[in-house]
């Protein structure tokens, strides 16, 4: 039989309290040991610090009292420890002290097993990672425009261009690849410019059909079409006195194109079906992810509006061009993505960003934003780690190709199918290929996970 099992809370206290010198000089951690009734029997030293109360209001205090207020989610983890007698590791919480200061902890909890049935006690551990989020977020602000984030050279060229423009009236053509952000450098030079408490109005171009362009962007009056039952104005007159962005400009017809630079050079709009031009002031920033001049030799653009367009123009870099910005962005996702999902996620694994610091990344910013979420997704703990991230990054090679991952990548064989079925979008031929499987394989191995085609739970 084991004597263990007769042990109370009050014995664990007493030998807490033989070993204080020991757990006293523990320099980032903090131990407490809970009885049932959510009590505190025991603490040491550090408790005092990080929480700032005095050892007398936590031994013998309720838990409810000290954190349920000052900390729900650690209250909350508390209790879930409690209820499904699991412990919890690695869980990010904000603690607010007496002093209204905002401290971050690492939370982790384990299960007292040896106390008998009828008293419950958790050991809570909690690490200071307060001056780890402080940072990250200082990081931020420093070394971003508005919502662009960079720290690299090409990134303060930018930032120092945007500086020099902000002040004008300038039409700005931005280029640069799908996913560089030119809409969040059109919105920072919005608003950084004399025109930032007036609208900013994007349109993408390319979104539209023919039929609708021209409506949508001068307006139109009642009965000028089927379907027109009133007059509607268009994005030029919604941006009056603001700035007017057009995205994926180059994708504009040719008859489109001789009324846009007509509404540019002479600042007045003709809403489809009306004969009355109605005057406008609104700032022109186009972007486009197209060569406009090889346009203009295709007869595919109009030259004297490229012109009109590009009278000063702005080339951002591709993601692969300023790799070393890729550790900030991933901060900035997290601290992002932590406010949408609940969450608190502390960062990154080693391994995980040096696969993100090496990929090519074709969709720039964007899919690295996608790539974060997709790990945000999966991860249970407080840090990315490598298996959690898109399969197609994890496996990405230098010829720029997915090879088989490998078993030690991934945690468990049921979220390997996942991620090849994710990156072939439900082909099941692919999928068996890059998880080096039979087709017939697969397929027996989806329906013991009870894997759909479209990935869920059948």
């Amino acid at each position: 039989m084991n004597t263990m099992n007769d042990n109370t809370l009050s014995d664990y206290s007493k030998k807490f309290s033989e070993l204080k010198t020991i757990f006293d000089s523990l320099p980032d951690g903090i131990v407490a040991i809970i009885n049932k009734d959510m009590v505190i029997v025991a603490a040491n030293h550090a408790v005092t610090k990080l929480l700032n109360l005095t050892p007398r209001s936590i031994v013998g205090n309720s838990v409810e009292a000290i954190f349920k207020k000052r900390s729900p989610a650690l209250y909350e983890v508390i209790q879930q420890t409690i209820q499904n007698k699991k412990g919890i590791r690695n869980f990010t919480v904000e603690y607010i002290a007496n002093d209204s200061t905002a401290n971050s902890f690492l939370v982790s909890t384990a299960i007292i097993k040896e106390i008998s049935k009828r008293d419950m006690g958790i050991v809570l551990i909690l690490h200071d990672v307060s001056e780890i989020t402080r940072l990250r977020k200082m990081s931020l602000q420093v070394k971003r425009y508005g919502e662009i984030i960079g720290d690299s050279r090409p990134m303060k060229n930018i930032f120092e261009m945007i500086e020099s423009i902000k002040d004008f009236d300038t039409s700005v053509l931005i280029v640069g690849e799908t996913g560089t952000g030119k809409e969040l450098v059109a919105r920072a030079i919005h608003e950084e410019s004399k025109r930032k408490n007036n609208p900013f109005i994007p349109i993408n171009c390319s979104a539209l059909s023919f039929n609708l362009i021209e409506s949508e962007l001068f307006g139109h009056v009642k009965g000028a079409f089927t379907g027109a039952f009133a007059d509607r104005p268009g994005r030029f007159l919604l941006a009056d006195g603001g700035t007017l962005f057009l995205d994926e400009v180059g994708t504009l017809s040719m008859d489109i194109q001789v009324k846009l630079l007509r509404a540019i050079q002479q600042k007045v709009i003709e809403p489809v079906g009306s004969s009355k031009s109605k005057s406008v002031n609104v700032r022109i920033i186009s972007a486009s992810n197209r060569n406009l001049s090889e346009l203009v030799k295709e007869n595919k653009f109009r030259d004297d509006l490229l012109y009109r367009l590009k009278i000063f123009q702005l080339t951002l870099p591709a993601l692969r061009k300023r790799i070393e910005d890729v550790p900030l962005l991933v901060d900035y996702f997290i601290e992002r993505l932590n406010h949408y999902y609940n969450k608190s996620i502390i960062g990154i694994s080693p391994n995980a960003l040096d696969i993100l610091t090496n990929y090519q990344w074709p969709g720039n910013v964007r899919e690295l934003e996608n790539a974060i979420e997709h790990a945000f997704v999966l991860t249970t703990g407080s840090i990315i780690e490598m298996h959690t991230l898109p399969l197609d990054i994890q496996c990405y090679n230098e010829e720029g190709k997915i090879v088989p991952p490998s078993l030690t990548n991934l945690n468990i064989e049921e979220e390997k199918i996942r991620k090849a079925l994710l990156s072939t979008k439900g082909n099941m031929e692919e999928a068996a290929v890059i998880l080096n499987i039979h087709r017939s394989t697969l397929w027996r191995k989806m329906k013991e996970f009870r894997i759909s085609k479209g990935f869920g739970k059948n």
